[in-house]
């Protein structure tokens, strides 16, 4: 079955913990047939409670993080 953005976001909206990636986990369920699809990996840090850091929200458990750490 082909993976879409809107069964990806619609799971990150109902199962959040299924989401909490490291790096590579995150680039992972981001690829739509071969592309990093950049709007999911800023709605991982949305759905996705994984803390903060200057007011930015953090999308990754470990490895290089959007709020500009590496965890």
């Amino acid at each position: 079955m082909e993976r879409t953005r809107e069964d990806i976001l619609k799971d990150l909206r109902e199962h959040p913990e299924r989401h909490r990636h490291d790096f590579l986990g995150l680039t992972a369920c981001c690829m739509i047939n071969g592309a990093l699809d950049i709007s999911l990996t800023e709605a991982h840090s949305q759905y996705v409670n994984l803390g903060t850091n200057g007011g930015v929200s953090c999308d990754v458990s470990s490895g290089p993080c959007a709020c500009g750490a590496r965890h």
